[in-house]
């Protein structure tokens, strides 16, 4: 898929597209309720079923082995890098959320707007626009 990002034109569209090589990227509010969902089962899963597993439950030997320390070692930068993916997800949830708001409510801002400046043909362009 081509995108058109502030008007720039990547060129011409793959043979077989519709149109030409401008496409707007198509993003709306239940996509991105959808990824909040998506992230925010990631997180939980990691939280409450992968990071209490790497608890290192296992007594030290005492014995201060070069290979337990170095396993202990790894456990730790698990647990820290683990930690920080479920902080991740847990704000990209929240970004997605706030988008999915936002969206909502700038679409039918929108929608109303074009209703109440051109009611004339804003039925079609809206019918065709909700159909993409």
């Amino acid at each position: 898929m081509r995108t058109r990002l502030n008007g720039w034109d990547e060129g011409p569209a793959p043979e077989g597209a519709d149109g030409g090589g401008l496409f707007d990227l198509a993003v709306d509010g239940a996509t991105l309720t959808g990824l909040g969902t998506e992230v925010r089962a990631l997180g939980d899963g990691l939280t409450r079923d992968v990071l209490p597993r790497l608890a290192g439950d296992a007594e030290e030997t005492g014995a201060e082995l070069e290979s337990e320390a170095a396993l202990r070692s790894v456990l730790s930068a698990w647990r820290d890098r683990l930690g920080d993916v479920a902080a991740e997800c847990a704000r990209l949830d929240e970004g997605f959320t706030a988008s999915a708001t936002g969206f909502a409510e700038t679409e039918a801002g929108a929608r109303a707007e074009l209703q109440r400046a051109a009611p004339s043909w804003a039925d079609e362009l809206l019918t065709e626009d909700g159909a993409r």
